[in-house]
């Protein structure tokens, strides 16, 4: 998803259509509906950037990463089998009442 994409969603999801968006970030309705209509939708003024972010409770940084920056990624099946025991061998130990024993709770 790109910036404009970002804005859009956020701005629909708000309810608001460009003219109230462009009321709030007060960036006159032309200018705003040119900036999302734009060919390059990841050309963008840093001030008004940082105006449409705050007006739709966002940041920049939010609205400029792109999706692959957002990706967790997945922890190996090995990862996975070591985090599995360290889970497991920690309820073990807690409803083994060692803990409760000693405090550690």
């Amino acid at each position: 998803m790109n910036i404009t994409d970002k804005i859009q969603k956020l701005r629909t999801d708000k309810g608001w259509s460009v003219a109230e968006l462009s009321r709030v970030t007060e960036i006159p309705t032309v200018s705003l509906r040119v900036m999302l209509s734009r060919d390059d939708p990841n050309n963008y003024n840093v001030k008004a950037l940082i105006r449409i972010a705050e007006a739709l409770d966002s940041t920049v940084s939010f609205l400029t990463k792109e999706d692959k920056d957002t990706i967790v990624p997945e922890i190996t099946k090995i990862q996975r089998k070591e985090l599995q025991k360290v889970i497991s061998d920690a309820v073990d130990h807690y409803f083994s009442g060692e803990a409760i024993k000693k405090g550690k709770n």
